[in-house]
């Protein structure tokens, strides 16, 4: 019997898995894919190390930044926009990105405008649970429409806030902007930059490698977990395969929207299974594109299209370039249909020949069922807590139900952290 198994290996897996490890339990790890990292993923695409998932970075991020410090790894900042455009309508404007961000600030100090009473500590969300109500009750369209905006600050302000969202924005939840926002600092500069601006060159596996190198754990890949069953000695963890693993403690460490995927037994908790139901509202698609064109760093943006947020990432010496793209729906948007890219491509950023494009697609990976954390109405007054709170032997993990930078890498390895001293708490009380 292992002492605890933990399933699934992205950040707060490998983190659960390399603590319990280093307190002295005997720890297996089962992931469903051929790799670890869950939804980061360093790959290697026309010669680029590209990341299809997760990817940024930023010193604001306490646990991420100490493992990358730990680590010795280094980061690196994007260069600075040549041109900036956004649209009002079906109209295309262009000018510097201070420009388009003082339109974009206007809208968007007015859709925080409360979030000092509702989130007074962002790494404890339900610290102002009062003041949070009113605004975990609301979309994101719904806090849009509340606001007193021109054409043109709306239009800036909803592509902005797509491409947080990575979803519709109708069906995601307003607090997870004000999170951002808060967490970051409260500015919309802030928010931008850490959320897309500073990355590893190494890729965010060397920051994952990094942490499973530091604890001996057993780690199985290619084995998907069918259910997961509690009982007097502890708990039995199922395989697809057909095979049963015994622990003291299971740490399920699976995006909310997979989550579905495993049979508990006994079922979690009604406010669990409700939670696990309702889910999480991303939906959106990140593609790179090899374009060739003029050789300057662009950015634009334009709400509704497929990938209403485009910028370039890397100016390569051929004089192309590799563009990151962020839609709010993978459904709309496939990378594999060169000519639908190329218009697509035409209709936010024309002037560009598309020479190839790439893209996971997060909303059809079974293990994955969606993209960052972003959460519907209702998620933090009714489900988080209990979301945490341990299910009998079994503990639930991932960055999904983080309390601070849900939806990032370091939400992942906070969740990872806590998970993990639960565990040993357990194990030695």
């Amino acid at each position: 019997m292992h002492d605890v198994i933990v399933i699934g290996g992205g950040f707060a897996g490998v983190t659960a898995a390399r603590e319990i490890t280093l307190g002295g339990a005997n720890t297996l790890l089962l992931e469903a894919r051929d790799r670890l990292g869950g939804r980061t993923w360093t790959s290697r695409w026309n010669d680029q190390d590209i990341e299809l998932g997760g990817g940024w970075v930023h010193w604001h991020q306490p646990h991420v930044w100490a493992e990358i410090t730990r680590a010795g790894l280094r980061v690196e900042v994007s260069e600075d926009v040549d041109v900036a455009a956004w649209f009002v309508g079906d109209e295309r404007r262009s000018g510097t990105i201070s420009e388009r961000d003082a339109i974009a600030e206007r809208g968007w100090n007015q859709f925080v405008d409360g979030v000092e009473e509702a989130l007074p500590q962002p790494h404890d969300p339900l610290l102002g649970a009062d003041g949070l109500a009113r605004f975990d009750g609301q979309t994101i369209t719904a806090r849009l429409d509340e606001l007193d905006l021109t054409d043109e600050e709306r239009d800036v302000l909803a592509a902005e806030l797509e491409s947080v969202a990575h979803g519709r924005l109708d069906d995601a939840g307003a607090v997870s902007i004000l999170r951002w926002h808060a967490l970051s600092g409260g500015s919309l500069a802030l928010t931008q930059f850490t959320g897309g601006r500073v990355t590893v060159p190494t890729g965010t596996r060397s920051i994952l490698d990094a942490i499973a190198s530091k604890a001996p754990f057993e780690t199985r890949l290619e084995t998907p977990v069918a259910a997961v069953t509690q009982q007097d000695s502890g708990v039995a963890v199922h395989t697809r395969a057909g095979e049963s693993l015994a622990a003291k403690l299971a740490i399920v460490a699976l995006p909310l929207n997979a989550l579905a995927g495993i049979e508990f037994d006994p079922p979690l908790s009604e406010t669990k299974q409700a939670a696990v139901e309702l889910g999480q509202a991303s939906r959106g698609i990140k593609i790179f594109i090899h374009a060739r064109g003029e050789p300057i760093v662009q950015n634009a943006i334009k709400p509704g299209h497929p990938f209403g947020y485009i910028d370039t990432e890397v100016l390569n010496p051929d004089g192309t370039q590799l563009l990151i793209g962020f839609g709010p729906d993978a459904e709309t948007c496939d990378a594999a249909d060169l000519p639908a890219v190329q218009r697509q491509l035409d209709e936010i950023l024309p002037g560009y020949e598309v020479l190839a494009a790439r893209a996971h697609d997060w909303l059809a990976d079974e293990f994955s069922r969606g993209t960052w954390a972003i959460h519907r109405p209702g998620w933090y007054t009714t489900y988080h807590a209990e979301m945490q709170r341990p299910e009998g032997n079994v503990i639930l993990a991932g960055s999904d139900i983080a309390n601070g930078w849900s939806g990032f890498i370091d939400g992942a390895i906070e969740s990872g952290l806590r998970a993990g001293a639960h565990a040993l708490r357990a194990l030695h009380p």
